[in-house]
């Protein structure tokens, strides 16, 4: 095999490497992903061993190991398609290791030396690895119409990264196996890797993600300065009449380059692991960088609201103004004698257009936090009277059961967590409005320093078109007509203040009601930063 096959390699095997330590010591939930970096790192080493006369026989029994890439493939589809059953994948596995076991005890079975050349059984080999190519992306294509509109792009490039390296791959064997050593097929793997480095970046929650970006970026710039630090050296080496670099200069520091990129995030986490025993109770480079990319979304975060706050005080003074005098002239309107349904249902529109200005400004320019210790059983029982009080006759009879642990408190500000408590628990009553033997229930627990509040009925549900854009404002599942339309604004307003005492909001299916189940999570102590802040 030519030099030009061997170069071809390099960067495959580097990138592959880079992006497999990058998920196993970064990933969250990126097994599968980490696995398949790994086995095409290994399907490319053999091919590389085979560049080298001596260890060409080594290259010749593994070459076969690139079954593990279709297998790995399938468990990062599974992975990302969030797939109950794994009976499959450990098939694939299993099949992978019968590939690999007969390629490396009978390696004429299956190409010739140097695997340029078929084997008896080369052609339903490759029968089997295109019918193993087309269960993943069947997968991926079936998910992808169910999935969530933000989680679409990451199956999308799953399945083009897929795509790209099965053709690469079975393109690399056939031509290899017609006894053509082209690098025409590894490109092709190369850019699957590229479209991989995306989707492994979109993996990640969100906080986790830009420190992700920049830990690539930072590899990729320290690989180049390892790299050209290794160059200098073996340059004034070369001038002591020693043979190194004085052919392929530039080839040479790819190569090197390369090198030093691939176990880039090895020595980032064995560099933090040694900070964190030799210099305990010292921040580590990781979490320096984690803390940098909070503080930067959080500036990022106070200026829109800044923003947001001028229009919304614009646009509520603009619109506040006009409701004043139109409720003053139908006062004047009603003592003059004006038909009663139609002040009726004029007082009906303004105070609609009031309540949504209040709305508004809710949402648009929230309070500081007032932090206090907070009893949270307390807060959720007031929340619930205030709640059915605030709805007055449209507040269905329910079942209302609240488990509740009279011990339980947080740091909060109470005002707003009732606030959000109302929302929820308004939001709740309505839904069960037209519903049989309507069932609400509120449940408290604590764990690991965070603190859930769960809010469940027994109503329909959330439509699960609607889900994805539950907490957006001007989205509801409300009517905008009727005795109590829905704003949009509400649970906006829930999840800004959850976000601002650094928990969340999120919204799914009760099991045990079959209704809509809302959770508020919050740290039940703030970080000592934040509270120092606010005194």
């Amino acid at each position: 095999m030519g030099p030009l096959f061997a170069y071809s390699l390099v960067p495959v095997l580097s990138v592959s490497l880079l992006l497999f330590f990058t998920a196993a010591l970064r990933g969250h939930n990126a097994r599968g992903l980490a696995l398949y970096c790994l086995a095409t790192a290994g399907w490319t080493g053999a091919l590389l061993l085979l560049c080298i006369p001596s260890m060409a026989w080594v290259g010749e029994r593994f070459v076969a190991g690139g079954a593990f890439i279709a297998a790995a493939y399938l468990h990062a589809a599974y992975d990302v398609t969030r797939q109950r059953s794994y009976r499959l994948v450990v098939l694939a596995y299993c099949v992978a290791v019968g590939v690999t076991g007969l390629g490396a005890f009978l390696p004429g079975v299956l190409h010739g030396p140097l695997a340029m050349g078929r084997g008896p059984l080369f052609w339903p080999a490759m029968v089997l690895a295109v019918a193993a190519a087309s269960v993943p992306l069947v997968q991926l294509s079936r998910a992808y119409r169910g999935e969530a509109p933000e989680r679409r792009p990451i199956l999308l490039g799953l399945g083009i990264a897929g795509l790209l390296a099965y053709l690469g791959s079975i393109g690399n064997a056939l031509l290899l196996s017609g006894g053509y050593a082209l690098p025409f097929g590894m490109y092709l793997v190369l850019a699957a890797l590229l479209v991989l480095v995306h989707v492994i970046n979109a993996h990640q929650p969100a906080a986790d993600r830009r420190l992700l970006e920049r830990s690539l970026v930072y590899s990729a710039v320290a690989a180049v300065l390892s790299a050209g630090f290794l160059f200098g050296v073996l340059t004034l080496l070369s001038g002591s009449g020693q043979p190194f670099l004085t052919e392929y200069r530039v080839g040479a520091f790819f190569l090197l380059a390369l090198a030093a990129l691939a176990f880039e995030p090895v020595r980032q986490a064995l560099q933090a692991w040694l900070g964190r025993r030799l210099l305990k109770g010292r921040a580590s480079s990781d979490d320096l960088a984690a803390a940098l990319a909070r503080e930067e979304a959080r500036a990022d975060h106070s200026a829109r609201l800044a923003e947001l706050g001028q229009f919304t005080s614009a646009v509520a003074h603009e619109v506040r103004n006009p409701l004043g005098v139109l409720a003053a002239h139908l006062k004047l309107l009603e003592r003059r004698g004006g038909d009663p349904d139609t002040v009726a249902a004029m007082r009906e529109q303004i105070e609609r257009a009031s309540h949504f200005v209040d709305e508004l400004l809710r949402y648009g320019r929230p309070r500081p936090l007032d932090l206090r210790r907070v009893d949270v059983s307390a807060t959720v029982a007031l929340a619930y009277s205030t709640a059915r009080q605030g709805l007055g006759s449209l507040a269905p009879d329910v079942s209302f059961e609240s488990e509740q642990d009279a011990s339980l408190t947080v740091e909060a500000d109470q005002s707003q967590l009732s606030q959000v408590m109302v929302i929820l628990l308004e939001n709740a009553l309505l839904a069960l409005g037209d519903v049989p033997a309507p069932r609400l229930r509120t449940s408290i627990e604590q764990a690991n320093g965070r603190l859930l509040v769960r809010v469940e009925d027994s109503g329909p549900g959330i439509p699960p078109q609607l889900l994805p854009r539950l907490f957006q404002p001007f989205v509801t599942g409300r009517k905008r007509e009727g005795p109590r339309p829905g704003t949009g604004l509400g649970l906006a307003i829930a999840r800004g203040i959850a976000e601002r005492h650094g928990g969340r909001l999120s919204a799914g299916r009760s099991e045990a009601l079959g209704g809509a189940a809302l959770t508020l999570e919050l740290p039940v102590a703030q970080p000592a930063s934040l509270s120092a802040a606010l005194a």
